[in-house]
């Protein structure tokens, strides 16, 4: 598997996406590609924090100041 196709499936593979046989073709490149690591990390640093973040609660009245 070379880089560009790997890139390509980081976010299925990260989400449980991909089939047994090309998953573990992206975990053996990632094993010895760093800058294809680098991204990995990145992409699940991303979605860690977007998944596990809390929200703010949103309010629909507008305070008044006078």
């Amino acid at each position: 598997m070379n880089c560009k196709a790997t890139i390509r499936l980081i976010c299925e593979y990260l989400e449980g996406r991909l089939a047994p046989e090309v998953g573990g073709e992206v975990q053996r490149h990632l094993s010895y590609c760093g800058n294809c690591r680098t991204i990995f990390d990145a992409a699940a640093l991303t979605l860690e924090v977007y998944f596990d973040r809390e929200l703010e609660p949103v309010t629909t009245e507008r305070s008044r100041v006078a």
